[in-house]
Formats: structure tokens, sequence, C-alpha cells
């Protein structure tokens, strides 16, 4: 990027950073995520660094926060409230590191560099003023200089001390916040008395410190950790700052820790990222700090932040970035699928180069073009999809979408099938359906042929050696010799691992069939209704739509399969290769979770994620990818993930291994 198009970028981000953040601090809106605005901000703040002759004093890397509401009295404050500088991958860290070291060295002052690590609570930041230990004033960070007094609100805190232990003046900083039970309670009452729901915690904190009324505040049940003895007090360490603030009476998270090394920092926040949803409170990352209180007032500030501190963020499931093309994939089904290329971007701790577009409707409805600046969402295993476009930072060279008229295969006809949303390829033939189909017949969730990669199966294409899926069966280890990368231990091997699927679950069986709307959960109801394929194959679309979990179009698309001489054909093809799918008994809807819908999340110690399935299923429950208020139970396991706070959110059951264990039995 060139200094032309750096400075076209930086004024674009700018003035929308500065709306979301005036639509947020001021006006108490939300348009679009803290992950997604942070994104924004560190592409801001990146370009600046590199390109320094373009930064302005008006800036908003430049600013510590918005403007104060005009409801509530100003307070001038005595100590000015900093923002922190972000890091968001290891590299950051260990450049801030070696710039904390070089700065130390060059200020000539020496000895060892030790650290002090934090939770950062996702609240609101709130600073207090003690005089004699009696508490004067409580006030929002504000604009760094100035913020609103909210002494009212800050009161109703139980854990906000009104008077200190000690007779101290001090003048302490901390986070304001609510628990993530307190705000699904309150949420519960503001959806019966049909107000909106609370995003998070800290909207909810937020919300309530701002209110006039202290009556509210006080119900919403706050909470407050301090972290900063901004004045007052001389303390030569952080830590000791941290303990000082303990013994004079205030509430402090008792998760720091003391780090010897910037390894130790990387360790913690680490470790974090993956227990934050053990905690009561929402965390948005880590903040280190230097420990030593000299080392620090050497190293000094930037201007708007110190340069003792790093905030470490978390990795996010949204974040923004910028769509250079667009690729369409065709699928197993012949589907054409949109995906975007886009500037790599860090999402829950793995690099981002694409993103699906789902279809041409998702498309229009985006109004997506190449070169938009787009947010982009990971949830879990999902696979990353573009949520959101910015169009406000659109360039003038943006192109339009268009929808291929051919296969970008195989150069066949594309149609669009009468009540389908996608674009199909028109050729059965076609090299990409074939490879898909082998692909998905291999799969985890059907065949789960171990050695059998994307790679491996391209490879026996090529040669010639697999046309079919019941190709796959007829290999033998001399075959594969001829093939790059294999050897006599290779080849029988993978072989075997072949060989060893013959016999295999009918639900799996019907998955790896590929039939169009069937997916994982669907195959198991089929198989756990007709127990045998010959009973399947007789099955007329009244049969199938019977069935609870049925519709329409898949009852259509399965009887239309089994009607398919081409579907014949295979299934003749993988019984003269010796394939034989085992008979499942029709589950009696009499367990413990029969009818019921069960998630899983996190890892659990007595099941793999297939036997957790298999588990739910034999007790006549179904296994669900997802939550939402449609589901039963979630299964919490350890190091849960985004599945825990959805069943938060909806009020779903949460049960833990043990209860899961009693309800399967």
């Amino acid at each position: 990027m060139n200094k032309a198009e750096a400075k076209a970028r930086i004024e674009k981000l700018r003035t929308e950073v500065e709306r979301y953040r005036y639509l947020y601090h001021v006006l108490d809106r939300q348009e679009i995520s803290d992950a997604a605005l942070d994104s924004l901000k560190h592409e801001l703040a990146q370009l600046e660094e590199q390109f320094p002759e373009l930064v302005t004093p008006d800036s908003p890397t430049q600013r510590v926060a918005g403007e104060p509401l005009p409801a509530f009295k100003k307070v001038k404050h005595a100590v000015a409230q900093w923002s922190f500088n972000d890091a968001f991958s290891e590299e950051e860290i260990r450049a801030w590191d070696k710039r904390v070291r070089e700065g130390l060295e060059k200020a000539d002052v020496r000895g060892p560099v030790r650290y002090v690590c934090e939770l950062k609570i996702d609240g609101l930041h709130t600073v207090c003023t003690y005089e004699n230990g009696l508490l004067k004033v409580a006030a929002t960070r504000g604009d760094g200089a100035v913020g609103e007094n909210v002494t009212h609100n800050v009161k109703t805190i139980e854990s906000v001390p009104l008077r200190l232990r000690e007779p101290a003046s001090v003048i302490v900083e901390g986070e304001v916040w609510m628990s993530k039970d307190a705000l699904l309670e309150l949420n519960k009452k503001r959806k019966k008395a049909g107000e909106p729901a609370f995003a998070n915690p800290r909207n909810a904190a937020a919300g309530a410190i701002r209110q006039l009324d202290p009556k509210i505040a006080a119900a919403r049940k706050l909470d407050m950790i301090f972290y900063e003895l901004s004045d007052g007090e001389q303390v030569k360490t952080q830590a000791e700052e941290l303990e000082r603030l303990h013994a004079l009476g205030f509430k402090t998270d008792r998760h720091w820790k003391r780090a010897d090394s910037i390894d130790d920092v990387i360790h913690f926040w680490k470790h974090w990222q993956e227990k934050r949803d053990t905690l009561p409170f929402w965390l948005d990352g880590v903040v280190v700090k230097v420990d030593g209180r000299a080392q620090q007032q050497a190293l000094g500030y930037t201007g708007k932040a110190p340069r003792f501190t790093l905030a470490l963020k978390f990795a996010t499931e949204q974040a923004t970035t910028v769509i250079r093309e667009v690729n369409w994939f065709v699928g197993r089904t012949g589907a054409l699928t949109p995906v975007a290329t886009l500037d790599p971007v860090s999402l829950v701790g793995t690099t981002v180069t694409h993103a699906t577009l789902h279809n041409l409707d998702e498309i229009k409805r985006l109004d997506a073009r190449v070169g938009d600046t787009v947010i982009v969402e990971k949830a879990g295993d999902i696979i990353p999809k573009v949520l959101q476009v910015l169009p406000r930072l659109r360039p003038r060279d943006a192109k339009e979408i268009r929808a291929p008229r051919q296969c970008p295969v195989c150069g066949s006809p594309v149609e669009r099938r009468e009540g389908q949303v996608a674009l199909y390829c028109t050729r059965k033939q076609c090299g990409a359906q074939q490879q898909r189909q082998l692909e998905h017949f291999v799969s985890k969730t059907a065949f789960d042929i171990q050695g059998l990669g994307e790679k491996i199966v391209l490879q026996l294409m090529e040669v010639g050696l697999v046309k079919t899926p019941a190709d796959f069966f007829r290999l033998q280890p001399e075959q594969l010799l001829e093939l790059e990368g294999f050897a006599d231990i290779s080849s029988k091997k993978l072989v075997d691992a072949i060989q060893a699927k013959k016999r295999i679950a009918f639900g799996r069986f019907i998955n790896a069939l590929g039939i169009r709307h069937v997916g994982e959960e669907t195959a198991h109801l089929l198989a756990r209704e007709f127990g045998a394929l010959e009973k399947l194959q007789q099955a007329g679309t009244e049969d199938l739509q019977n069935i609870h979990g049925i519709g329409p179009e898949a009852a259509e698309s399965i009887h239309e399969f089994f009607c398919d001489a081409d579907a014949r054909r295979l299934l003749d093809d993988l019984r003269d290769a010796g394939v034989r799918p085992e008979r499942e008994e029709k589950v009696v809807q009499s367990g413990k979770l029969a009818g019921k819908k069960v998630a899983v999340t996190g890892t659990l110690s007595g099941f793999s994620r297939e036997e957790a399935k298999a588990a739910i299923r034999r007790a006549g429950g179904d296994w669900v990818s997802s939550v939402s208020k449609n589901t039963d139970f979630v299964v919490i396991g350890e190091n849960p993930g985004s599945k825990y706070d959805d069943a938060k959110k909806f009020g779903v059951r949460a049960v833990d291994e043990k209860e899961f264990l009693n309800l399967v039995r």
C-alpha cells in the first residue's frame, strides 16, 4: 500500500471509528460488536505506525474515550486517565517486550525486567476519590480529562467501600461489572416487560451507572474490582500496589500473577483465554504491566498510552478485513458456493484468509462487493462467514459480485432450480463434484477412514485408481506403491484402514451417500426409523414425511435418490465390494432423553465427541450442533465454548458430565 492509498484508508477508518465511538460512548448505541470495532482501531493504529507522518491530533488513536453525557455533572480528573495499547498476537507481545527492554537500556535503568499480569474485566472504567478514608467522588473515565459524576450510583455497589480500613486520601481506579448470571436474570425481566435485552454485562453495567435514579443501579446487582492506585500512595512495584489496594479494603481480583519473563506473560494470557468461561465476569483479555515503579517512570507515556503497559486481547470470533476477490466453489451436490478471499486476519487464534458468502441471495442482502471492508465471524468450528459489510469504507473502485453462467471447473452451464437459492452445475460427471463426493464419503462423520485426506483422494482420482466410492474398497497395497509418498508399510496401513470400515453403522452409511438435504442427524434419524437399507429404499415420500424431523424437501430428495439409476448402481457396487451397513434397531422413545435436543461443548473426560453423539442417540435424544431456545440440554465439559454462553442466553439447562452419564445410562 502506497502513501496515497494509506491516506485514503486512514481517513475512512478515522471517520468510522469516531462515529462508532460516539454512538457507543455518548448515545449508548452499538451498531457493531466490540471485537469488530477493536479490529478497525487496530488496523488504523498499524497504518499510522507505518505512516507516522499521517498521524493527526484528532485521530481516534490519540483519544482516550468518548465525550461525557450532558445529563451528568462533569468532574475534572486529578489524574489523567490513559488508555492501553493493544496486542492481538504472540508476535506483537514479544515486540512490545523488546521495546520495553530497549527503552530501559536507553534510559540507563538497569536491573531485571519483571511483569505483573492482571485479568482485563469487560466492564465500565470508574475512578473513585477518597479523602481521609471516605468516598468523596466516583466518576466515569469520560474523555480522560473530564468524566461524569456517578457517585450516587457507585455508592449502591456493595463491593465499593464507603470508608476505607485506614484514613487514607487516595485516587483509585477499577471496573464496574455485572455477572453473567445477573445479566441473564435481568434480560429475562426485560423480555417479560417487552424491553430490549442487553447484549453483554458491560452494556448493562454502563446503563445502570448512567441512570439518574440510584434505585435502578441498586437493582442491577453490580460489582466492582479495583486495580489501580493512581494517587496518594508511594509504592515500589505494581505487585505492591495491588496488595496495598487489598489492605485498604478494596476488592481486587486475586488471579493476578507476577511474571519473570515474557514467556510467563504469554502463558498467563493463553491460560485465561482457555479458562475465561469459568469466571463470573466477562474477560476481553489480560493487562500486563512492568512491575518496577522506577522502570515505569523511565519508560513514560506516548501521548495516549503508557509504554509500560499493554492490553493482550483474546482471540475474537469477529474481526474486520477486506474482500479481495470472490471465487465459486463446487460442492458434492453440484451447488456453487461463493467464497471470498480476504486480507489475512486472526480469528479464534487462527489466521483466516477465506470466508463463505453462502449464495447469491446472501450477497445481495449484504450488498457485498470486491474491495469492501467486512466483519467476518468464526464461532467454534464453523467455517468463517461474512457477517456484515461496512459500506462507509467502500472504495470507489469496488466491484459488483456477479453470478457465474458456467461451472468454474467443468465449464458446463449452471442453473438455479425452482425453490432453491443456490446455483448448480448441470453436469453430474463434473470432476469437482466427484472429488467432493469422494471426500465426503471417507470423512469423519461418514466412513471415517484414517489416512484418506483431500490430497490422497485427489491423487487416487488423478491416476484413475478411484472413480466411485466402491473403488476405495478394491485398492491393493501394491497399487499405492506407485504413488508419491507411499511405501510398503504406509500402503498396507491405508488398505487395512479401508478394509476395517466395510462393516459400518447404518446412519454413517446413509450420511456417506451424500443425499441432498440429508445431513448427519437426518441420516441417523432415517437409520433409527428404518433399521435396514432395503426398507429405506422402499419408502415413499409420504412414508418419509410422516417421520418427525423430515420435511417435504428432504423427503422428495431421499425418494428421488433411491429411484435414480446411478444411485442404485452405486449401492450395488458397494455391496459387491463387501460393504455391509449394520442394521440399527429403532430406539424406543422412553429413555431419559426421548425427544430431547442435546448439544455438547468443551472436552468430556469419558466420551469422545462421536461417543457422546452415539450415547445421546441411544438414549432417544437428538444431538444438535448449535444452541437455540429449542435446545433442551447443553452438556458442559472442560473449557466450554460459545455454546455455554448461548445456553445462558436462552435459558437452556446446562448439565455436567456426571449428570450426562446418568441421562444416557
